[in-house]
């Protein structure tokens, strides 16, 4: 009989969110088996941790070292003892880059690694007692055979789950990050499952701010996908790497860039100034060096960037292809940037609204199985080239709304252009108080910077719309959707 190969890759990522992970070990001890795991240094140290949980309530984590050294007198084979060792200095040298960010998709994923072996192992017993004919031993271990489950698939009780309970309201397992100042608020806090949309017409900067919550991640020590379906891998390569170190394709020297001040002369608290400066050229040497830098500054963050055809990829195809970097590469996203939505290939065949509300349904399933937040962008009507954009300026099927968790309007005026400014406007948001403020972001696309500042609008002493066109009181009222999706305000 063909034996099947050993997946090391599944045992060692198991290790390490045993060691890494109080969540992990809280969800994973109690169904783990050691004995069942193939590579036989796992067996021992998993139990081992097993064992040092169960008494501690805790991951070894930085401890694991003396874990290692209270218990390797226990062995009496040195080359199980070298590859437990070799095991734990690996990772200790490469602690904050191998550790688990994405923990409840690890565990989903160790669970039903868990699942195959119990099976296998049941099989295994099963046939060899089938072999001696022994029926009744067959049936003892079916009996008492248990399934390998999460603590969650049992549910909530709100009578007795106190701690699952006080767990939603805190939502600390969730929250992957926040972005600053008025720019955050209208975004709202990012929790893993969460899906979040940005709407503009064309050429209104949506990739811009699809790289920036993507560097902000990382910079969050968070690892990033980004899957670009207008762009090729070496321009967006060259955007995103502008946008994080600040090196340019070409030496610039005049530059406009904006900034806030305090404002003394009205009874708006801030004014926008600009200054001149300029950027040298991307140094091929010093690439490498700033890559070093990085590494230490994000503790284990990462931006990976795939580009894909449009129109030539659906969302179970990207499904797909991440599940190879999580199996072949060791990298499990926790952020998955997809520009833009409206250009993936449909699941099915029919209508275009309803092919694109198809879409837009399942990327929303893509983030809650993934336990990562996706962000993506959607082209809003021509009249929002002229106008404010609102709920209703969305293309072809405002059903997306429904599927999103929070959608944010990217607002720009000619004159507002002129003075490097962007206005994003809270369409809808799922979770927690809407915000009715537009966000005032200073930007600079010529150093790869949406964002480099924000305040609320209402705050900010700036030219409108035009010089005879800059009182706020002669604006059209903004129309936005309410946070649940019923009617508008």
């Amino acid at each position: 009989m063909k034996r099947e190969k050993i997946n090391t890759l599944n045992e060692k990522d198991l290790l390490i969110g045993l060691i890494t992970s109080d969540d992990f070990c809280r969800e994973i001890v109690p169904v783990l088996v050691p004995k069942q795991l193939e590579i036989e240094y796992a067996r021992i140290l998993a139990q081992w941790i097993k064992d040092y949980f169960n008494s501690y309530k805790v991951a070894p984590q930085r401890n694991i070292m003396k874990l290692y050294r209270a218990k390797v007198d226990e062995l009496n084979d040195e080359s199980l003892q070298d590859n437990i060792l070799e095991f734990i200095k690996n990772l200790d040298e490469n602690y904050d880059e191998k550790k688990i960010s994405n923990v409840d998709f690890a565990i989903s994923q160790s669970i039903n690694y868990l699942k195959k072996r119990s099976l296998n192992d049941l099989v295994e017993n099963m046939s060899a007692n089938l072999s001696l004919d022994d029926v009744d031993k067959v049936e003892s271990i079916l009996t008492k055979y248990k399934c390998v489950e999460p603590s969650e698939t049992s549910g909530i009780s709100l009578l007795h789950d106190s701690e699952k309970i006080t767990d939603s309201f805190l939502n600390e397992n969730s929250l992957l990050y926040e972005l600053d100042g008025a720019y955050g608020k209208v975004i709202g806090k990012i929790h893993r499952e969460d899906f979040i949309a940005f709407l503009a017409p064309m050429k209104r900067g949506k990739t811009f701010h699809l790289i920036n919550v993507g560097v902000e991640a990382m910079k969050n020590g968070l690892k990033v996908l980004f899957i670009s379906m207008e762009m090729s891998e070496n321009e967006i390569t060259k955007r995103v790497w502008t946008s994080l170190s600040g090196q340019l394709p070409e030496d610039k020297e005049e530059i406009d860039y904006p900034y806030f001040v305090e404002n003394d002369e009205s009874d708006k608290k801030w004014k926008i100034e600009h200054k001149t400066i300029n950027r040298k050229a991307v140094s091929i040497a010093d690439i490498q060096k700033k890559q070093k830098n990085m590494m230490r500054m994000f503790r284990g963050g990462d931006f990976r960037i795939m580009s894909a055809p449009a129109y030539g990829w659906n969302v179970e195809k990207v499904d797909l292809e991440i599940e190879k970097l999580s199996q072949n590469l060791h990298y499990v996203p926790d952020v998955i940037i997809i520009d833009y939505a409206d250009i993936l290939a449909p699941s099915e065949k029919g209508e275009y609204r309803n092919q694109l509300d198809g879409i837009w349904k399942r990327l929303r399933g893509l983030a809650q199985r993934r336990k990562a937040v996706v962000f993506t962008a959607t082209q809003s009507t021509r009249e929002g080239l002229s106008t404010d954009v609102t709920a209703q300026s969305i293309a072809e099927d405002i059903r997306k709304l429904a599927h999103v968790t929070c959608m944010v309007a990217l607002n720009q005026s000619k004159v507002e252009k002129e003075q490097n400014i962007m206005r994003l406007s809270q369409i809808a948001i799922r979770e927690g108080d809407s915000e009715t403020k537009d966000a005032l972001c200073l930007q600079c696309y010529a150093i790869g910077r949406p964002v480099l500042d924000s305040r609320f609008a209402d705050e900010v002493e700036y030219k409108r719309k035009n010089d005879d066109d800059s009182n706020d009181s002669e604006k059209p009222k903004k129309k936005t959707y309410n946070n649940k999706y019923k009617e508008f305000e």
